[in-house]
């Protein structure tokens, strides 16, 4: 008999842990977590290996073994048909005799997006998809994005006191969150494929924009500075050796790529205008397999964002101050009456401590 549909989802949210724990190592590729369960036990575990090794199906039956044969099998994505850097894993599923699959949502990749459900069905194995859809969407809400619209995901995150001050009134930001918080971030940090700031940002702040209060690899670096190179006395520049760090320039022929002698790379886009520059960018981000980037400011460049809807997910971390004066976190050119403001879908709300994090999705009104 197949499992209760309560230890379906018992074993989908296993798999789910699976590939929250993968985030961030996987890119290009999506995180992937996959159980196989035999007699209400749990025979194999996998999650996606880093791109070119193994898928999170192949990972679980090599772990199951012959334990494989009659098993069901729980994936948070569509198993993929085609051959890419390593060969199908739907093969891999029919010929270690599995006899269920059971996975959260279809891949939206062209190559995979149902056949990969398909061949299964053919070979005689049970199929059923969308146990636990939406968690596993929002895992890979980058991936997803990707692939329909050829750009990277933008995320953006703001830190600021309760009255919406990024800085007091001197300048200084440090620090408006806890720790607690900003481990938060580094968190969300891991699981994009870029991080990025302003060239003023990275002047003043001298940040490192790197994974460090929890575990995960370093999103590649984007500094936008058109005018003015990253400092060469500043962290980023220290660094740059072992973590890939970009300085975007607008303006130039055309879109070009090259490294200066400090292992810094110079991307130009080649446009004349800041938005069209920021829509180069966006593409040539994504042709180098960056599917999602947090942008962590400033102001100027949080407005310039929101401004023109390039936003695709907010995260507002309040600390617990108010200031009364100072920098604010938002400044449009023209202001949005009620009626045509943003506001959020799917807001969620954390308490951190003294802190919240609100993040959610952007709609515009008009």
């Amino acid at each position: 008999m197949p499992p209760s549909p309560s230890g379906d989802l018992e074993m989908m949210r296993v798999a789910l842990d699976l590939a929250s724990k993968a985030k961030g190592a996987t890119f290009p590729n999506p995180a992937v977590g996959a159980v196989l369960v035999k007699n209400g036990a749990i025979v194999g575990r996998g999650a996606t290996d880093r791109c070119g090794g193994p898928h999170a199906e192949k990972r679980a039956i090599a772990q199951a073994g012959t334990a494989a044969r009659g098993a069901t099998l729980y994936v948070t994505l569509e198993p993929c048909c085609h051959f890419g850097r390593t060969p199908p894993c739907t093969d891999a599923i029919v010929a270690a005799g599995i006899a269920r699959v059971v996975a959260s949502v279809k891949d939206p990749n062209p190559l995979v997006s149902g056949k990969g459900l398909a061949r299964l069905r053919r070979a005689g194995i049970g199929v059923s998809c969308g146990l636990l859809e939406a968690e596993a969407r929002r895992l890979n809400e980058d991936h997803f994005w990707s692939i329909v619209h050829g750009t990277p995901w933008v995320s953006l995150k703001l830190a600021m006191t309760w009255d919406g001050r990024i800085a007091d009134a001197r300048g200084a930001s440090k620090w408006i969150t806890s720790e607690q918080t900003r481990r938060f971030v580094h968190g969300v940090r891991r699981q994009h494929a870029g991080i990025a700031v302003g060239g003023a940002t990275a002047r003043a702040d001298d940040p490192e924009l790197t994974v460090r209060l929890v575990r995960g690899a370093c999103p590649v670096r984007f500094v936008f500075s058109s005018t003015r190179p990253i400092p060469r006395v500043g962290r980023l520049a220290a660094t740059a050796g072992r973590i890939r760090t970009v300085r975007v320039i607008d303006g130039g022929v055309g879109p070009s790529m090259r490294i200066d002698g400090s292992g810094i790379e110079m991307w130009q886009t080649g446009s004349k205008t800041r938005l069209a520059g920021m829509r180069t960018f966006l593409r040539m981000a994504h042709a180098e397999g960056i599917t999602g980037i947090l942008f962590e400011g400033g102001a100027r460049m949080a407005s310039f964002l929101m401004e023109h809807r390039l936003v695709n997910r907010l995260y507002l971390c309040y600390g617990n101050k108010i200031v009364g004066a100072g920098l604010d976190a938002l400044t449009f050119a023209r202001g949005l009456p009620i009626d045509a403001c943003v506001s959020l879908d799917q807001p969620q709300v954390a308490v951190l401590g003294d802190n919240v994090v609100v993040t959610g999705i952007p709609l515009w009104r008009r």
